[in-house]
């Protein structure tokens, strides 16, 4: 990712990355990052070293968000003048002794910590004495910065591609925090924002009019699509699960499952449908037999959100975020599995037709319109009672239970965002990645998130959860697991008879040529 991703200094948050500062709430953080398993012992001096001779290629690394003036626009970044790379790269040494359970523990509760607003919003932590020799790499950057593929873009930036890396190119010059800008000269430079906001707007509208007034009135009727989806997703029911059944606390607990893309490939080309549909066909399969195994009704259907590139070929390699959603709907009863997966492949498909996460990328475009500060007050407002609502929570002690009380579930189940990664080994100073597992928020009343990260000829699934609402997200990975080994088996039956079946018809073809 080259230097030039961030054309000037200062660089002020679209309303998309806002949001994300809008949401923090202490309970629900709102980074996103991975683990990353490496092989030996990585010597943290070094490991420093590293990342401070990388900075130059992420601008943004060094820059702290600096809120406007009574919120008129949206918060911009700027240098920081107080940087230090030892706020942002911190080593941890495990207890001897420790499993990889605990240790798994141990990283969580230092990666579920909200980050400090008054730095720049990153971390690397380097956790020691891993079982097997092993080290790992904790990256926590905040979602206003990234989505999962620039996430992904940082990820290349920071780590190598081969064990004996090509020399980086210093920078022209030693860097020098840009000198802050007086209050005067920032409220001029907000209130020229907020003045240039609509004229903008309305300059593009009006271009776009003349050109093609038939594309606008699709873009308009598209946005008004998008709305009804949101408004029908707020407004439907659910299967009610334990871990919707409350408001998330601080803690999270991680499972994850590591499968070969290779077998991926042979279950889509036995059965049809695409990778992400296998994805979903997994997670849901295994949603299903978890409130089976634990006694609660599955009577209704699964709504999971999940994100949508919507990057154009350009912008491929830049920070921020780029994402719509879609939102299949999909049996909450445990099923055959080939079934289940024609079932979503049917779904994702009248998604895709409908164009919805078109749709919905044009509506939440439209939110630049909405001023700020009434931004800024409604995430207010709503976190505030969120935090208070949340404290009551955890003093009631609720645990669920299937012969409890279930709030009834709206909006989405959970989280599945798929990601793709790099497909080759990366490297730290020689010592190889083993793993890359994926970590997503979890908040409000979603104590069950799913990221799928691709790497090295893998899917891994990090499977993040409330340990209040989901104390046994192990269970979950070991349905995950159970779904996807019924999925390959089935798969490599069905490309048995294939290969049968057209070595019986060959041999017939034969025997038909030769009797002639």
């Amino acid at each position: 990712m080259p230097a030039t991703d961030t054309p000037s200094r200062r660089y002020r948050l679209t309303t998309q990355d806002a949001t994300f500062v809008y949401g923090e709430t202490p309970n629900g953080p709102l980074h996103i990052g991975s683990v990353l398993m490496f092989e030996g012992k990585i010597d943290f001096d070094d490991f420093v070293k590293h990342i401070e001779g990388r900075l130059h290629l992420v601008p943004r690394y060094r820059q702290r968000l600096v809120r406007a003036l009574f919120n008129l626009s949206h918060a911009s970044l700027e240098d920081d003048p107080k940087f230090k790379i030892q706020n942002h790269v911190i080593r941890h040494i495990l207890r001897p002794g420790m499993n990889q359970s605990e240790a798994i523990d141990e990283i969580m509760r230092h990666y579920e910590v909200p980050l400090d607003f008054s730095r720049p919003l990153w971390e690397m932590h380097s956790f020691e004495g891993l079982e097997g020799a092993r080290t790992a790499i904790v990256s926590k950057v905040h979602h206003c910065l990234v989505d999962g593929v620039s996430g992904v873009e940082l990820l290349k930036v920071m780590f190598d591609l081969k064990p004996v890396p090509d020399p980086i190119e210093p920078p022209a010059q030693e860097w020098e925090p840009e000198k802050p800008l007086t209050p005067m000269l920032r409220m001029l430079e907000t209130m020229r924002d907020v003045t240039a906001r609509p004229i903008q707007t309305a300059m593009q509208t009006s271009r776009e009019l003349m050109r093609d007034p038939e594309t606008l009135a699709d873009q308009a009727r598209t946005a008004v699509d998008g709305f009804m989806q949101l408004t029908e997703l707020a407004r439907r029911r659910i299967v009610s699960t334990p871990w919707n059944s409350g408001l998330v606390g601080q803690r999270r607990a991680l499972a994850w499952s590591v499968m070969s893309f290779g077998d991926f490939r042979k279950i889509r080309n036995a059965f049809g449908g695409s990778i992400n549909d296998v994805v979903l066909t997994i997670l849901t399969e295994a949603a299903s037999r978890y409130l089976r195994h634990h006694g609660y009704s599955a009577n209704g259907q699964l709504c999971i959100g999940c994100p949508v590139n919507v990057r154009h070929k350009e912008e491929q390699s830049s920070l921020g975020n780029r994402v719509s959603m879609m939102f299949p709907m999909l049996p909450a009863e445990p099923m055959d599995v080939v079934e289940r997966l024609k079932y979503v492949f049917g779904e994702t498909e009248k998604i895709k037709t409908a164009q919805l996460p078109q749709a919905l990328e044009r509506l939440m475009s439209m939110g630049d319109s909405v001023p700020p500060a009434l931004l800024g007050i409604g995430s207010r407002i709503s976190t505030v009672a969120l935090n208070a609502a949340s404290a009551m929570f955890k003093l009631s002690g609720y645990k669920p239970r299937p012969d409890g009380f279930l709030l009834p579930t709206m909006g989405i189940n959970f989280v599945a965002t798929n990601v793709p990664g790099v497909q080759v080994p990366q490297y730290l100073f020689g010592h190889k990645c083993l793993e890359q597992i994926p970590l997503v928020p979890c908040g409000a009343t979603l104590g069950y998130g799913v990221a799928i990260l691709s790497y090295n000829q893998t899917l891994c699934f990090g499977m993040s959860s409330d340990p209040n609402l989901m104390p046994d997200v192990s269970l979950m990975k070991y349905f995950v697991d159970e779904v996807f080994a019924e999925m390959k088996e089935r798969a490599q039956v069905t490309d048995a008879d294939k290969k049968a079946a057209a070595t019986t018809s060959a041999e017939a073809s034969s025997a038909a040529a030769g009797g002639s």
